[in-house]
């Protein structure tokens, strides 16, 4: 096979691939273009227009049957007397007609039935004064008339200190030293006690004390304003404030080297009270 053979086959296979790439850019060319469907618009239903559905019937489960023939039962009869017409005759009672009253005897009152004392019943039986003598609160402290006079009669007294401002009572509602006084309060609550033999025997009173600060919240003295009338009630304020560790420092507008501290120690019917 000659070269110009072999040229001759290869322009042929060039020109004919040529155009049938021509006719495929054609074709795509000139074809019509698809278009697509325009989007459907929503459709609104009007709720108010569907009708109401009907309620149906319920529909009863049928039950199996356990025998294929129907039999008849005997009718049951309850056993007859002596006489189909035997009644028992109604006894009637008699009337209680109300009796005129005897002169000089009263009316006998109606006899209630005992009640256990375990039930509940029994607290709605008893009678008002016993209750209302149950619900009375015990008197657990001394007097409030007795403290009120004896916190006048120290207010009095200590007026000119608590007006130059280096004394307070603990009771009272000073905003300057309230953190401070609340401190203390709560210090004293942590080691005070009632002593077990004066509550053994009912011994009740009123300790009130002068305690002085300095500026890192330390007791440095107390003075007993007045006996309780029991050495043991005023011993054990001495050793509850004794066991008072620091309670902090003053507050930064206070510039004084000390403060006062009057207040009560109140001990009654096995209860305590700081005021």
């Amino acid at each position: 096979m000659s070269d110009k053979y072999i040229e001759k086959s290869f322009l042929y296979l060039l020109c004919l691939s040529l155009l049938i790439h021509l006719g495929v850019f054609a074709l795509l060319y000139y074809l019509p273009e698809t278009k697509q469907p325009p989007p459907k618009e929503p459709v609104f239903v009007d709720l108010q227009q569907v009708p109401a559905l009907k309620p149906q019937p319920p529909r009863q489960q049928e039950v199996k049957r356990f025998s294929e023939q129907r039999t008849r039962v005997e009718r049951e009869m309850a056993p007859r007397g002596a006489s189909p017409h035997e009644v028992a005759p109604a006894v009637p009672r008699p009337s209680a007609r109300p009796q005129p009253p005897v002169a000089g005897r009263t009316a006998p009152r109606e006899s209630t039935p005992p009640v256990p004392s375990g039930s509940s019943i029994s607290s709605l039986l008893r009678p008002r004064q016993q209750a209302a003598q149950q619900q009375a609160p015990p008197n657990l402290l001394p007097g409030a008339n007795r403290m009120a006079k004896l916190e006048d009669t120290y207010r009095r007294k200590f007026e000119k200190d608590v007006d130059e401002g280096d004394t307070r009572f603990l009771n009272s509602d000073d905003i300057q030293f309230g953190s401070f006084l609340r401190r203390f309060e709560t210090s004293v609550y942590g080691v005070w006690r009632y002593p077990a033999e004066a509550a053994n025997r009912g011994i009740e009173g009123i300790t009130p004390v002068k305690i002085t600060f300095n500026r890192r919240g330390e007791i440095v003295h107390v003075q007993l304003l007045e006996t309780s009338g029991s050495r043991i009630l005023d011993d054990e304020v001495l050793r509850t404030l004794k066991e008072v560790g620091p309670v902090g420092a003053f507050p930064k507008g206070y510039d004084k080297d000390e403060f006062n501290l009057i207040a009560f120690f109140q001990y009654g019917g096995t209860r305590r009270a700081l005021r």
